[in-house]
C-alpha cells in the first residue's frame, strides 16, 4: 500500500484531473473524457469512494468501463478530439500567444496528444475484430 503521503498526493491529483474533465464536458475545445480517465487512475491508487463514483456516474461511468475493458475510443470520439484539438492550438498559436517557442511547445504538445489518441484501440475496429475471432 502507497503510504499516506502519495495516497495524498495521487488524491489530490485525482481530484484536479476530475475538475478539469468535467470542465471538458461544458467547454467546447477542452476534452473531457481524457482527464476523466487519468482521475480513475489516480482514484484508483488513493480513494476507493471515488474511484467507484467515477466509474458508476451516469454521464461518463459507461466510457471510462468501456475503456478500461478493451474496448477502445469510439471513432466518432477520435474525430472530435483531435479535431477541437487542433481548432484550439491553431487559434491560441495564431491569436493568442507571442512566443515562438510557446507555440512550439503547443504544437509538440499537440502532435503528442494526437497520436496518442490515434494509436488508442477504436472501439468499432475491437468490436469487429472480436465477432470474426
Amino acid at each position: 500500500m502507497a503510504s499516506r503521503a502519495a495516497r495524498i498526493l495521487y488524491a489530490g491529483a485525482g481530484f484536479l484531473f476530475l475538475g478539469i474533465g468535467l470542465a471538458g464536458y461544458v467547454v467546447p475545445v477542452l476534452p473531457g473524457t481524457v482527464f476523466i480517465l487519468l482521475s480513475v487512475w489516480f482514484f484508483f491508487k488513493s480513494n476507493a469512494r471515488m474511484y467507484h463514483w467515477v466509474l458508476n456516474h451516469p454521464r461518463f461511468g459507461p466510457t471510462v468501463r468501456a475503456y478500461r475493458a478493451g474496448y477502445g475510443i469510439p471513432r466518432r470520439i477520435k474525430i472530435l478530439a483531435v479535431t477541437l484539438m487542433w481548432s484550439s492550438i491553431t487559434l491560441s498559436a495564431v491569436f493568442a500567444l507571442d512566443s515562438m517557442a510557446v507555440r512550439g511547445i503547443l504544437v509538440a504538445l499537440g502532435i503528442i496528444g494526437t497520436l496518442f489518441i490515434l494509436t488508442r484501440p477504436t472501439t468499432e475496429d475491437v468490436l469487429a475484430q472480436a465477432a470474426v475471432s
